[in-house]
């Protein structure tokens, strides 16, 4: 029982924080859909399910900006260009994704399980520990195949209800 135990929680996250300036978090006090500055894009990072208390570390191009589980979600803002995003879990290997943003806009990122398996094992990980949206492409196969959480973009007509149900981090 407790093995299995210990590769639910390998499979599905560890605690992370972070701090100093580099793992700095922009938190909205209340949802604003787009960014205050025009020349900027502003990325959402959520989490709908999953186990409460673990916690998913977030990357952008390899500097940490914040973590998120259960039921929450944090933003931050960056000017337009192609960003490779990646979801960190101490225990397994790191989800890697590229994505290409445009100033003005919002992007909603979801963390969820990895959807390779069979239809029906998708349908169950879905259940308890997806994420809204498609899964993103990942940079490398190998890596995804090992990793615990991906990431998934969900569309921009959604996100805002998505994240009205959620709290900021």
């Amino acid at each position: 029982m407790w093995a299995l135990t210990l590769c639910v929680v390998a499979l599905f996250g560890g605690c992370v924080t972070s701090s100093g300036p580099e793992g700095a978090v922009e938190s909205p006090v209340r949802f604003q859909p787009k960014p205050q500055d025009a020349r900027l894009a502003r990325l959402y990072f959520l989490r709908e399910r999953g186990y409460p208390g673990m916690a998913t570390s977030i990357k952008v191009d390899g500097q940490t900006v914040g973590s998120v589980s259960k039921g929450f979600y944090f933003s931050v803002d960056r000017p337009p260009g192609r960003y490779r995003l990646a979801s960190v879990n101490p225990l397994a290997m790191d989800y890697e994704s590229e994505i290409q943003i445009e100033a003005g806009r919002s992007y909603y990122i979801g963390l969820g399980v990895l959807q390779a398996g069979p239809t029906f094992q998708n349908v169950v990980n879905q259940t308890f520990a997806g994420s809204s949206g498609e899964q993103m492409r990942p940079t490398s196969a190998l890596m995804a195949g090992f990793s615990a959480v991906a990431l998934y973009q969900i569309d921009s007509t959604q996100g805002p209800a998505i994240l009205s149900q959620m709290k900021a981090q």
